[in-house]
């Protein structure tokens, strides 16, 4: 009897020791990283945010205005050598106008290019609700970034594009972002988290491509549930 007994105290202290290696789950983490950035309540309830940012690009630096609307409207504007460059998504339609290249008015955008500005337009972000989404998301284990221990989670999205997101161990929140692409891996760097309205926020974003820094993004001011059109997200025509 008491053989049995520490058998099966045996069998439940290996279950719960080796809990920790299996038990996040990739739905456990998302939860976690739910909540750690304000809860689902509190997220569900943000419908409209701009974002006033600094972008530091070789040397310049150039004021950025972000906006973005329920469910995945989002329209950056980067104010670059006196010219703007706006680059949008309507929910339908990814589009820029980029003066700096030559071309006149508003341009749709194609491929895997198209594909990264759907992906990143939504507005809670791609691992909440991730399965109505059609994306799967496999857990690959933990890794170490500099003196961080992080979740490694590999994204594939019904269009077939590949993304990385490494969550803190400790804070569940967003500490690395990786898309891959036929050019090679682009990369962001996340940090700085502050609390706007209950809702975290990265306050710093440096951005790589093949390992190279490109430059970095620092946040100045973040505003929720603002007015906005609909209109200023649509592809103008006729410019």
């Amino acid at each position: 009897m008491r053989r049995s007994l520490l058998v099966a105290a045996v069998a439940v202290a290996m279950l719960v020791l080796g809990r920790p290696a299996s038990a996040q789950t990739v739905d456990e983490l998302i939860a976690r990283n739910t909540e750690a950035k304000g809860g689902l309540v509190k997220m569900r309830s943000i419908q409209t945010m701009r974002q006033a940012r600094r972008m530091s690009l070789q040397g310049m630096e150039a004021p950025v205005v972000v906006y973005a609307k329920r469910p995945n409207m989002v329209r950056q504007e980067i104010q670059m050598g006196g010219r703007l460059v706006v680059m949008a998504f309507d929910g339908n339609t990814p589009w820029i106008v980029n003066p700096n290249t030559g071309t006149q008015g508003a341009i749709a955008v194609m491929g895997p290019q198209a594909d990264a500005m759907r992906q990143d337009s939504d507005f809670d972000g791609p691992l909440l609700d991730y399965r109505t989404k059609g994306t799967t998301i496999e857990l690959l284990g933990t890794e170490t970034l500099g003196t961080k221990k992080v979740f490694h989670l590999k994204l594939t999205a019904r269009t077939g594009l590949v993304q990385h997101y490494y969550l803190d161990a400790e804070t569940a929140l967003e500490t690395k972002l990786v898309t891959e692409s036929d050019n090679g891996k682009v990369e962001q760097e996340l940090s700085d988290y502050r609390d706007v309205e209950g809702i975290k926020v990265p306050f710093l974003i440096r951005t790589m491509v093949n390992g190279v820094l490109q430059g970095e993004m620092k946040v100045d001011k973040v505003e929720f549930n603002l007015k906005i059109d609909d209109a200023m997200f649509r592809m103008p025509k006729g410019l």
